[in-house]
C-alpha cells in the first residue's frame, strides 16, 4: 500500500516537473533576443557622420 502511494506521488511530481520545464522552454523561445552593437562600430559611425557634416558645412 505504501509503495503504491509512493509510486503515484513520484509519477505526479515527474509530470509537474516536466510541465514546468516545457513551460519555461516555450517562454524562452517567445523572448525576442537582441544584440547590442559593438562600441567600435558606434564610434566609427559617429566619426563618419562628423566627417560628412564637415564636408557639407565647408561648401
Amino acid at each position: 500500500m505504501v509503495i503504491t502511494i509512493m509510486v503515484i506521488v513520484v509519477v505526479i511530481m515527474t509530470i509537474v516537473i516536466a510541465a514546468a520545464f516545457g513551460l519555461a522552454v516555450s517562454k524562452g523561445y517567445n523572448v525576442k533576443h537582441t544584440v547590442d552593437p559593438l562600441p567600435e562600430q558606434n564610434q566609427k559611425k559617429s566619426t563618419e557622420k562628423e566627417v560628412m557634416n564637415e564636408r557639407t558645412e565647408s561648401k
